[in-house]
């Protein structure tokens, strides 16, 4: 399996990036006193996705990767004015990081919308991004009050929790089913032939029943839900379809 890891560590970033800059946008929108440090960790976030990009395209890409650097680029900028106290800087800044996701997406889409092939990309890239927000903007060295009584399970546990049940459903059910979409059928194959994928569904589990036990396992939580994504992030841009590595092998027997 030959895996882009550039782009691996540009999408799996770039949408940690997002993730944070929508959450740390609510709570400035809903807290009397937020933290910067939402802001300066998601733009770190960007920044390290950006330098990936580099790598991803050899610099300046072209198309619509061209559309997901400079929104990747712009949410940098918006972030770290946000974090320099800048506030009015947070819708540009979540919303520059959802035209990279969306930009993603539409790369990543190798034939029809509509099809299993292209709604896998739609549905995983935003809730990866949805997970990834959640679970690092309520641990306390991101500002959050250590508050047992009003949050005994973290703060954002709702849409951890509804996004990684879809996430592991989608994830589980993705490699075992006989798609007679093309595109679909041959990763279906890289998936269920990725070890790293499939420690990315169990840890996307794990995270859900972490989420049950209180806030002492926070830190877990997060560590454990960037390890899951980027484990499947590393077989969707394995070789062909998504990755367009290997598009040849799309029409082999199988």
């Amino acid at each position: 399996m030959i895996t882009n890891w550039p782009l691996v560590f540009f999408t799996v970033f770039s949408q940690f990036a997002t993730g944070l800059a929508l959450f740390s946008w609510w709570k400035d929108t809903h807290d009397e006193a937020p933290s910067p440090r939402g802001w300066k960790t998601s733009a770190a976030g960007a920044l390290v996705a950006l330098i990936a990009s580099g790598f991803c395209f050899g610099g300046i890409a072209s198309g619509v990767w061209l559309v997901a650097q400079i929104a990747c680029l712009a949410l940098f900028f918006c972030a770290y004015g946000c974090g320099k106290g800048a506030t009015m800087l947070g819708i540009g800044a979540w919303l520059s990081g959802a035209v990279c996701v969306v930009a993603q997406i539409v790369d990543a889409i190798p034939g029809e919308v509509f099809s299993t092939s292209g709604l896998f990309p739609i549905f995983l890239f935003p809730l990866c991004t949805i997970v990834l927000g959640a679970v690092f903007s309520q641990l306390v060295i991101m500002g959050e009050a250590e508050d047992h009584v009003k949050h005994p399970v973290g703060r954002f546990y709702l849409p951890l929790r509804i996004c990684l049940w879809i996430m592991l459903v989608i994830t589980a059910i993705a490699p075992i089913m006989p798609w007679e979409d093309t595109y679909m059928a041959r990763s279906a194959i890289i998936l269920m032939q990725t070890q790293l994928y499939w420690m990315g569904v169990i840890f996307s589990g794990v995270v859900l029943g972490l989420s049950h036990m209180g806030r002492v396992t926070l830190v877990l939580q997060a560590i454990i839900a960037f390890v899951s994504i980027f484990g499947l992030r590393t077989a969707f841009y394995a070789d062909g379809v998504h990755g367009v590595i290997d598009m040849s092998t799309l029409y082999r027997p199988f």
